[in-house]
């Protein structure tokens, strides 16, 4: 027995020697007790369910977009990553990098990936995460991830003992965590906290303390329930590594009290082990058993870091109590840990081999094992000082710094206020005189208040002045539109010749690029207010440049200019585009090189690659041409809204100055954009580049004709042998509807104004109701307001065809009860699609019915 406390005394000899480090107890024991005082002063209860907080906070995520949604998820990765609870990290990983690749959000998939190597890093022995893993996250996925990734590097440069590295990146990424507000808070915290463990590994713990405390405050009432008890934990762990074991086990009673109030299994294992890790440095070897003894199965079978210390702690405590089988039954299980589980230490397995031959009353072999493992700790001990005094030294340079930092804006806010006394004396004498002129500045103020509400009135009614001019327009010059396009493609489901075909197919391209002319002062308006958006369909792009080219032959004849079009490499498969953008942007570069090239030609490319980074396909089309070309001074200003460049350019060629400006923002809107090399008298070359998606396989072209072709789906169409009521004050419209519904064997009954409409429908039953909106008498939406009033007609299907376009007045349609809008001039496609969508969605046959009946 005195052999035996002869070697205690001995290993803690060795112990206090080895430790090398003096603390200042007192001013620590001050900070523990005030941060105890601060964590225990309100009582933290769990959620109702077990991590429901967490999971509240995710589904609101989930929800939000950009910044919020992004900071959001990573608490909620971070805190299951953190506590190591393995399947709701598994199943929030899966769910945002499905979100992640639903929305094509790289910023959002970069988290994921982040955080699913941080778990296997922490959980395997922080051996995951390799050069090239830090690059793409600290250097290549922008500055959010970046900052979440520092805490992650901070945390394992500390480990590794590169410390100097770590406390440079600590105080870089705190102050811009700090300067990014309230948003970025929870990441602060831990940002503070990880950084304490680099302080504490170089023997500041006094500093440790204070990150800890800074991240407990920044935590509040915000943090949730899993990460208070971890802060906890990791408050009472860093008490017991600096010596403060009253402090510790005060701050263990409190962590305790929290894992069993919230039940979870996690959670005890770790509160298991702080009270062991506790007793351990109190030299409790039977206290470390009871704190143990819960967890004894789990902690027999290892699967994990934690159950491996905890496993090597009772190992330690049955040698001190002298049951060297059962030592050394579970230092063997230590030694057959993989390392990707448990890191190997050798001098932990040396000294728990020297407490077993104790227990084993081999009084010899105890102390010569215990010599050798003096000998190389004091080894290891002196190697680790020569290696790391410089880390150390440089890391707590950098802590001073961070200080001198704090305490001189410090200063200088007390100099501040200091001023601001002072500054008091002369803003009373001031506040005289600011009476007084307060009067004939109130009386100021109010006639600026008229003047500026007259200008805003002025304005709002310029603006409206604007709308409406904007409306007239569009809708006078969309009826003939109508009448000429809805006649070219009534003639195009005609048996025709090929040459026939040709002519036919150009016309409807010449027709549509003139309606894109058309839109171009609408379109600029609508982006100019952000309310442009993109609709792609699948198509043929080949088809669709094809034909656009071929409709700018006859120009280009007239000029005695030879215009080409060139595949590039292998034509691009079936892709997800908006063909009337493409188009718009297309036309408005082709038409450029034709106006300006007197002699030479014009040579139209396109090419496509998948872009590897997207997934996506790449689209470049490059109109090349020999014209004037340009100097740099007009290049600088060629993509402004209604600039040429200078006065006798519009003379000379013409041109409103408005399609180069609308191509650039419409590419941009594509993901792509738009690019110029061009020099005085060497032509111009301009390359247009957007991003499209693989159309999925049997996607129909949206440019090969859509009705006429096939027509055994016409007798199975929904349409087929439907009432249909026309409404509609032109006699050309009416022409075309009845046109384009012949194939489809419908009744047709036209009328010109709401008022027969309603009279008509009075008469007779009817399946469905194309409606004008702009009509004497009685208007459409009228006459819709009516008939939805009417029970009889709640369910009836009424389709608005109109020259009406604008955002706005599409609105007022639909809330007049119409079920869609179809714009003039009409596309056969579109109608047939619509009226199908619309009669499926109310699925009556009112007029079959009524026939039966």
């Amino acid at each position: 027995m005195r052999r035996y406390v002869l070697f205690l005394a001995a290993i803690a000899t060795l112990l206090t020697a080895t430790g090398g480090q003096a603390f200042a107890l007192s001013a620590q024991s001050a900070k523990l007790d005030a941060l105890y005082r601060e964590v225990s002063r309100d009582e933290i209860k769990p959620p109702a369910r077990e991590n429901d907080d967490i999971e509240r906070v995710g589904r609101r995520a989930l929800r939000q977009h950009g910044e919020k949604r992004l900071y959001g998820l990573w608490s909620v990765l971070y805190a299951y990553k953190s506590n190591q609870v393995e399947p709701q990290f598994d199943d929030w990983a899966r769910r945002v990098r499905r979100l992640a690749k639903d929305d094509n959000d790289a910023e959002l998939l970069a988290l994921v990936d982040l955080l699913q190597t941080a778990y296997r890093h922490e959980s395997g022995g922080f051996r995951t995460f390799n050069d090239a893993d830090w690059v793409r996250y600290m250097d290549r996925s922008g500055p959010n991830i970046r900052m979440m990734a520092a805490v992650e590097r901070i945390r394992t440069l500390g480990r590794s003992g590169q410390w100097a590295d770590a406390s440079r990146l600590a105080a870089e990424v705190m102050g811009q965590l700090e300067r990014k507000g309230p948003i970025a808070r929870p990441l602060l915290a831990e940002a503070h906290q990880v950084h304490s463990y680099t302080l504490s590994y170089i023997g500041d713990k006094e500093g440790a303390l204070d990150h800890m405390s800074q991240a407990a405050r920044l935590d509040e009432g915000n943090a949730f329930y899993m990460r208070k008890v971890e802060r906890i934990y990791d408050i009472a762990y860093t008490a017991a590594e600096v010596g403060e074991l009253d402090a510790a086990e005060h701050f263990a009673s409190v962590h305790h009290h929290m894992t069993q109030a919230a039940g979870d299994p996690d959670l005890k294992t770790w509160d298991r082990y702080l009270c062991a890790r506790i007793a351990n440095a109190r030299h409790a070897p039977a206290r470390v058993l009871r704190c143990l003894d819960a967890g004894a199965f789990e902690i027999a079978r290892p699967t994990n870091r934690l159950t491996g210390l905890s496993l090597r702690l009772r190992a330690q405590a049955q040698a001190e109590l002298g049951d060297p089988a059962a030592a050394r039954a579970d230092l063997d299980v230590i030694r057959a840990i993989p390392v990707e589980t448990l890191e190997r230490d050798p001098q932990a397995e040396l000294l728990l081999s020297a407490y077993i031959a104790l227990a084993e009353h081999r009084g010899e072999d105890a102390f010569r094992l215990l010599d050798q493992w003096r000998r190389q700790d004091h080894e290891k001990t002196q190697a680790a000082l020569s290696r790391n005094g410089a880390q150390m030294a440089s890391a707590l340079e950098t802590e001073l710094r961070s200080k001198r930092d704090e305490s001189r804006r410090l200063t200088a806010e007390v100099e501040l206020n200091r001023r601001l006394a002072h500054a008091s004396i002369i803003i009373a004498m001031l506040l005289g005189v600011l009476v007084l002129g307060g009067v004939g500045w109130s009386f100021y103020l109010r006639r600026a208040s008229v003047r500026l509400k007259e200008a805003r009135g002025r304005a709002e009614s310029a603006n409206e002045a604007k709308s409406a001019f904007l409306a007239v327009m569009s809708h006078e010059l969309r009826t003939p539109l109508n009448g000429m396009l809805g006649m070219a493609q009534a003639l195009r489901t005609e048996a025709l010749n090929a040459r026939q075909r040709e002519q036919v197919e150009l016309m409807i391209d010449s027709g549509d690029t003139l309606l894109v002319l058309l839109n171009d002062i609408l379109d600029l308006s609508k982006i100019e207010a952000g309310k442009l958006e993109i609709a792609p369909t699948a198509g043929d792009l080949v088809g669709v440049c094809a034909r656009l080219v071929g409709g700018y032959q006859p120009t280009a004849r007239e000029k005695d200019v030879e215009l080409t079009f060139t595949v590039l490499g292998e034509p691009p498969p079936m892709l997800m585009f908006d063909a009337v953008r493409v188009r718009q942007c297309l036309a408005n570069l082709l038409s450029n090189a034709l106006k300006f090239t007197v002699v030479g030609r014009v040579d139209v490319a396109l090419a496509w690659a998948p872009d590897p980074q997207t997934g996506r396909a790449g689209v470049r089309l490059t109109v090349t041409d020999t014209g004037i070309g340009m100097s740099p001074a007009t290049l600088s200003k060629l993509f402004g809204a209604f600039t040429q460049a200078d006065a006798s350019t519009t003379r000379t060629f013409g041109g409103t100055g408005l399609g180069l400006n609308i191509t650039r923002r419409l590419a941009e809107l594509m993901d792509g954009e738009i690019l110029v090399d061009s020099g005085e008298g060497r032509g111009s070359t301009f390359t247009l580049t957007f991003q499209a998606d693989v159309a999925a396989s049997g996607a129909t072209d949206a440019g090969a004709p859509a009705f006429g072709a096939a027509s055994e789906d016409e007798a199975l169409s929904p349409l087929h042998g439907r009432r249909v009521l026309v409404v509609d004050d032109h006699p050309v419209n009416r022409r075309v509807i009845k046109l384009f519904l012949a194939p489809f064997d419908c009744d047709l009954v036209e009328v010109e104004n709401g008022r027969e409409a309603l009279d008509a429908l009075e008469a007779e039953v009817f399946d469905l109701v194309l409606m004008d909106v702009n009509m004497p008498v009685m208007d459409g939406l009228e006459a819709t307001r009516r008939l939805r009033r009417d029970p009889r007609w709640t369910t009836l299907p009424v389709v608005a065809l109109t020259a009406d376009v604008m955002r706005t007045q599409i609105d007022t349609c639909l809330e007049a009860g119409m079920d869609a809008h179809i714009a003039k001039p009409i596309d056969l496609r579109d109608l047939v699609s619509v009226l199908v969508q619309v009669l499926d969605r109310r699925g009556a046959n009112p007029a079959a019915e009524s026939a039966q009946a």
